[in-house]
């Protein structure tokens, strides 16, 4: 679980409203459904099993946005494993871009 440092609504798969206030440890079901880096106390959660397959999806092979809505890690760090990149546990969203600006530019 990770916390989160704003009020964040989510709703669960029966449309039910659970509110976490600043602080709140965020359960998996609900942080997965949570884009917005700027809810998190931290940087915002990676989870290792959501293409569980190894094929690439859509978010992995589009590069995300890199500012606004999608353009967190969550997003970020799926798309560079999905180009080869190790991505550190420790890492930043802007540490993973700048990963990826370096892998691309190797590519060239």
């Amino acid at each position: 679980m990770t916390a989160t440092k704003v009020f964040v609504t989510v709703h669960d798969e029966n449309g039910a409203p659970h509110t976490f206030e600043p602080g709140s440890e965020v359960p998996d079901w609900a942080a997965r459904k949570i884009s917005n880096p700027n809810v998190w106390a931290g940087d915002a959660p990676v989870f290792e099993d959501e293409n569980p397959d190894g094929d690439l999806s859509e978010d992995e092979v589009n590069e995300p946005s890199r500012s606004g809505k999608g353009s967190g890690l969550a997003v970020w760090a799926p798309y560079a494993k999905g180009l080869g990149i190790e991505v550190p546990d420790d890492a930043s969203r802007d540490d993973v871009i700048k990963l990826v600006d370096e892998h691309k530019a190797a590519q060239a």
